[in-house]
């Protein structure tokens, strides 16, 4: 594959899920997908879209900025940012109206042109720390 082509497909995946409010699309990803994410074992794309519903039901207004991709041969990394609402229960956590803002970044591979496999890390006590307003400290431990 190009990267060109790896490029274009990874900022597609993206768009794709804010448009559908849900996990990755379908044709965007091989046969054997599997995502690696924090706090979970390795999902399937029926398990990949189960987890992105609950945040798009917590924040359905959420959408990824993309602010990077660099891809070469067979993979692309992309740096984004995740933008919405706390308008739903999220995690225990009572809807509460916060506007959140969250780093992740994303490292993809490529098998003829689809998503393969995907390692996902996103700030997850920066996001603990926007729904309770704890202090890093507090967020950390959970309190």
């Amino acid at each position: 594959m190009q990267p060109e082509t790896n490029s274009t497909t990874a900022r597609r995946f993206f768009a794709e899920q804010d448009r559908l409010r849900g996990g990755p699309a379908p044709e965007l990803c091989g046969p054997n997908y599997t995502a690696h994410l924090p706090g979970s074992p390795p999902l399937d794309l029926a398990g990949h879209q189960q987890f992105a519903a609950a945040f798009y039901r917590a924040f359905p207004d959420m959408r990824h900025d993309v602010k990077c991709v660099v891809a070469e041969e067979d993979r692309a990394a992309v740096r984004f940012t995740l933008i919405g609402s706390h308008t739903g229960d999220f995690l225990g956590i009572p809807a509460s109206g916060t506007s959140i803002t969250v780093s992740a970044t994303v490292v993809m591979r490529f098998e003829e042109g689809r998503v393969s496999e995907l390692w996902g890390e996103f700030d997850r006590l920066g996001l603990v720390q926007q729904l309770t307003a704890a202090s890093p400290v507090e967020a950390a431990h959970g309190l």
